[in-house]
């Protein structure tokens, strides 16, 4: 897609899947239109997947570039009956309409992807924060023991020595 496309090996790169615009057609994409215009040509109002290409010598490129004025001065300097000039009008709004949508795309999955990192690193950080709370936990209940410990030993030297503590110690065994 001319215009629209990213450079070979790009991680964004969306060309897979589209069907090529502009140049001749391959024999699925000649069945294709045959098989259209044969709904068509039923009496059906389906519509192609895109216009069909109109031989005045202005390439898809050229018709998504060019300015609206710029196309009117063309198309009328190549002598294109109106029809020709409606087929071209609508070829060069779905060209442009599936630039946008690659655009869109792009866009969608870049911000996916940021989005993904975002949450990934406030995981991480979560992690963090709750392996540091588990070693503060860790540390204090360390330092309840410790101090439980002495308190012990201080009571029992207090009992060894005949030393009356206060009765608010007796609370804590």
């Amino acid at each position: 897609m001319a215009g629209y496309e990213l450079p070979p090996g790009h991680p964004r790169d969306m060309r897979v899947g589209l069907v090529p615009l502009g140049g001749g057609m391959s024999g699925q994409q000649s069945q294709l239109s045959s098989h259209m215009s044969q709904h068509m040509a039923g009496g059906k109002n389906t519509r192609p997947i895109s216009p069909p290409i109109i031989q005045c010598g202005i390439s898809d490129e050229e018709l998504v570039t060019l300015s609206v004025r710029d196309l009117n001065r063309q198309l009328k300097m190549r002598g294109l009956n109106r029809d020709d000039i409606v087929t071209m009008k609508q070829r060069r709004r779905t060209l442009k309409n599936r630039g946008y949508a690659a655009s869109c795309r792009i866009k969608r999955l870049e911000q996916k992807d940021e989005l993904e990192g975002e949450k990934s690193k406030e995981f991480d950080d979560l992690d963090k924060l709750q392996s540091d709370v588990q070693d503060d936990n860790v540390k204090m209940r360390e330092e309840v023991e410790g101090l439980h410990r002495k308190f012990e030993a201080l009571k029992r030297f207090a009992a060894q020595k005949k030393i009356s503590l206060p009765p608010e110690f007796d609370q804590y065994h």
